[in-house]
């Protein structure tokens, strides 16, 4: 009682909930384990009340971990985010109800908000904006964001940060390395605990919001060329590192089909300018959103012509920058991987310290490699053949899995996320475009000559007719 008093006066209670936190963690985690042992103890997979069991099992745990990650925030969102991303192998359950994660966070009371503004800004938000909407319109996992009209008429969005995620971070980041270990004692081969060690410094600079301000315009200005991608301007004079202001935007979560289809926006459309946008930024630029999560991508009609479509790309925190090297042994191997071309597939993958060329390629295709079907071309949409051999190369060849994921080049890990995240979106919208095809033509257009002359003309033009008839 004395030391938790003590704490609270010192400190505000940062111990004692950094406590709380690790507890709950740890009586999430035991109890998970439990029910699914308790639970299927002496059933067997085909019996038929083991396929009537584990859904149950699985919505159960899925429903635990939800309710961890909204009353631990932070991090732990993050990962609840993460999960629900890979929506080919892990239990529909989980996704289903860890997707709550996009717009379901933490909530704080509007006495915090006023506070951290009177503390950063010397004023509270009623003095700075012609109006301020204390209730958030949304939450993420590190923010709250608000609705606001600047004193020259503007409509802007305010995002502020929760005022005690910098106390708490390093903590929840010993927590959940810990609980990372702690598993690996009980399961050898299942161990992230060094995804996290390699991208610390990255999610430390996620609670900058003047770094975020600086990777939104730097991503405006790469995919300025791109007349279907918009990013909102920054209020610099309403923007410091915990407090972010935006242009506000109308539309829809790229996720929202019915929001689309009444826009009278084809699906279709929408993933092929997303595949481009992103593929842009992995192959040409190397300059990569590394959350783009359907709750960070909105869709709107293009407010110079209504029958166009507009990626509105949110949350600019947490960005890679790919090595020029990298990038272009990456461009060569998707290039590869798609006209099937296995000696180059091995050649640009050893480039990458990668020897298992296989398995690395589908890690970034997620999907098999091992063509089936007429001409042995990639199939738009994963076959239940597909979705069986994916899960079984998770479940029996994690060990081979995580060792090419350690030996590959570490600023990959995030393009990884953003690969996984937008297949996820794709998959839900029924996989109506080809997406490594889109992807391979932009790494082909990536790799091909920026100087304008015939030679270098002739030499794009036929580079990409080879590609086109190897493809065909």
């Amino acid at each position: 009682v004395g030391g938790a008093t003590y704490d609270g006066l010192a400190n505000g209670f940062e111990n004692v909930q950094g406590a709380q936190r690790f507890a709950r963690s740890f009586a999430i985690g035991l109890s998970i384990s439990l029910d699914y042992a308790w639970s299927l103890k002496g059933l067997q997979e085909g019996d038929g009340r083991y396929e009537t069991v584990l859904p149950e099992i699985h919505l159960r745990s899925a429903k635990k971990l939800l309710a961890g990650c909204l009353a631990n925030g932070g991090l732990y969102i993050k990962i609840g985010q993460g999960v629900a991303a890979i929506n080919h192998i892990v239990p529909k359950e989980y996704v289903d109800t860890l997707r709550q994660l996009e717009d379901r966070c933490l909530t704080r009371q509007p006495g915090e908000v006023r506070s951290l503004f009177i503390e950063d800004f010397g004023s509270p938000p009623e003095d700075l904006f012609a109006s301020f909407q204390y209730e958030a319109i949304a939450a993420a996992s590190l923010a709250q964001v608000f609705r606001a009209v600047t004193k020259s008429g503007e409509q802007v969005a305010v995002k502020v940060q929760y005022a005690d995620l910098r106390k708490r971070f390093d903590g929840d980041l010993r927590t959940i390395i810990f609980l990372q270990k702690l598993v690996a004692l009980l399961h050898k081969n299942y161990n992230f605990g060094w995804i996290i060690d390699d991208l610390q410094g990255t999610l430390r600079e996620e609670l900058d919001f003047v770094h975020e301000g600086k990777n939104a315009e730097r991503c405006a200005k790469d995919l300025a060329r791109f007349e279907f991608v918009y990013v909102p301007k920054v209020l610099w004079h309403l923007t410091n590192e915990r407090i972010l202001t935006t242009e506000f935007i109308d539309g829809c979560k790229v996720s929202d089909r019915e929001s689309i289809a009444a826009m009278r926006l084809d699906v279709s459309v929408v993933d092929k300018q997303l595949f481009t946008a992103f593929g842009q930024q992995i192959f040409a630029t190397g300059f990569v959103h590394a959350d783009p999560h359907p709750g960070n991508v909105f869709v709107r009609q293009d407010p110079s012509n209504t029958k166009r479509m507009q990626l509105v790309l949110l949350d600019h925190g947490l960005y890679e920058q790919l090595d020029p090297v990298v990038r272009e042994n990456l461009c060569r191997f998707w290039e590869a991987i798609v006209l099937r071309d296995h000696a180059a597939m091995k050649h640009y993958s050893n480039a990458l310290n990668v020897p298992d060329y296989r398995t690395f390629a589908e890690i970034l295709l997620q999907r098999p490699i091992e063509f089936s079907g007429m001409g042995g071309k990639f199939s738009t949409r994963l076959t239940e053949q597909d979705l069986a051999y994916m899960a079984k190369q998770a479940k029996e060849h994690f060990d081979r899995i995580m060792g090419t994921l350690k030996s590959m080049p570490k600023n990959l890990i995030l393009v990884l996320r953003n690969l996984n995240t937008i297949r996820s979106i794709a998959r839900d919208h029924g996989d109506p475009v080809d997406r490594p095809t889109i992807l391979a033509r932009c790494a082909l257009a990536a790799l091909c000559p920026s100087r304008r002359d015939v030679r270098n003309f002739l030499w794009v033009t036929f580079r990409k007719l080879r590609f086109e008839f190897l493809l065909w």
